[in-house]
């Protein structure tokens, strides 16, 4: 097994003969032909179905002669790629690694198209499942000193048929204005709260909360995320607060003073990592000119995950990593599914107020539909 002491102990000329070896082998198995069920045959370690580690080889797929296995316990054949997010894609390695590369920089859909030479629509589906497999790595718990805090944006309904809109369409650009965007610009239910927190390890969750303002009960739907010997560095807000009471955290707050500015807490901490986080998001969804509220998920998780790559990789090694960590996350999502996945608010509590498009004969006085 090669690692880091081995290779420290190499003689220059062994160095170079095992480099030529190396890049000999490179050339043979990757080309442009190279599929991905290569890379996950020998990451075969148990059952999709029921996870049994009691499998067989069971003969190969017709099609394409890859591998089959029969599980013992349940009786399911799959093969490496079954539930991954591989399994309805027929892209090679070649270029789901240069689609990565292309989403570690941040490059809209035409620049990927033009990279990877698919479609835009292609690509789009490429994103989301790549999305969708990369959200199953961010769910570490959070210990020890934790920054929490919560930032807003606005509702976009990117993508919508006009007529399954809740409300009229608002003019792009910043130069253009209406009544629909000048009203209700303070925070609430037409604002999507989105909590977020950070250890010191760099473990972090980034989730859409519902709408309006910071409560306790959006706090109380991500306890899951936390363990114990938890202090937590926040502003003063009551609903942060009261969640640190409500677990027996210990509370590190941002005092209010009001003659000046204060950024930290008696002891010194801050939330400057969460603010980075909101800043990195912020600019993210201005780049992507808008980001429709049924993905949002998708894209918060994606920059948890690639952060967290960011921090634990040189820059030349996170293209391989990022595939490594997600080519094999069990996803049933396809592309048929990926504009009917559910919305992660409710529409009627933020627009029937409006009583348009899909809402415009429910009665104001009752709440129902006529």
């Amino acid at each position: 097994m090669l690692d880091q002491n081995f290779m420290n102990n190499l003689t220059p000329v062994e160095v170079e003969f095992i480099s030529a070896c190396i890049s000999k082998v490179y050339k043979q198995k990757v080309t442009s032909e190279t599929q991905n069920f290569e890379n996950l045959e020998g990451a075969v370690c148990e059952c999709p179905n029921c996870h049994s580690k009691h499998f067989i080889k069971y003969g190969h797929i017709r099609s394409n002669g890859n591998q089959r296995y029969l599980c013992k316990n349940c009786g399911a054949s799959f093969s490496a790629s079954t539930n991954t997010f591989f399994s309805h894609c027929r892209s090679s390695y070649e270029t789901w690694a240069e689609f990565i590369a292309c989403e570690l920089n941040d490059d809209t859909l035409r620049q990927e198209a033009l990279h990877t030479q698919r479609s835009v629509s292609t690509c789009f589906n490429m994103r989301h499942m790549l999305h969708d497999a990369a959200s199953r790595r961010t769910s570490d718990q959070l210990h020890g000193l934790v920054e929490i805090d919560a930032t807003y944006s606005p509702i976009n309904l990117e993508g919508t048929k006009e007529k399954n809109m809740p409300r009229i369409s608002k003019p792009r650009g910043k130069h253009k204005s209406s009544s629909l965007n000048k009203e209700l610009r303070v925070i609430s239910h037409h604002k999507v709260c989105i909590i977020s927190a950070i250890d010191e390890s760099d473990n972090m969750f980034f989730k859409i909360a519902g709408l309006g303002p910071e409560s306790l009960e959006m706090y109380e739907k991500f306890a899951d995320h936390f363990g114990k010997d938890i202090t937590l560095v926040s502003d003063d807000k009551p609903a942060i607060l009261n969640f640190a009471d409500n677990h027996k955290f210990v509370k590190d707050t941002i005092p209010v003073i009001a003659t000046k500015d204060t950024y930290t807490t008696p002891n010194g901490n801050s939330l400057a990592e969460i603010n980075e986080l909101h800043r990195e998001y912020k600019d993210f969804v201005r780049k992507k000119h808008g980001i429709s509220i049924r993905h949002t998920q998708g894209y918060l998780d994606w920059l948890v995950f690639k952060k967290q790559i960011s921090y634990s990789y040189e820059l030349r090694k996170q293209k391989s990593m990022s595939y490594m960590k997600i080519m094999t996350e069990r996803s049933k999502l396809r592309c048929d599914d990926i504009c009917k996945q559910e919305l992660p608010i409710d529409l009627r509590t933020a627009y029937e107020e409006y009583h348009y498009g899909i809402f415009a004969e429910t009665n104001s006085d009752t709440g129902t539909n006529t």
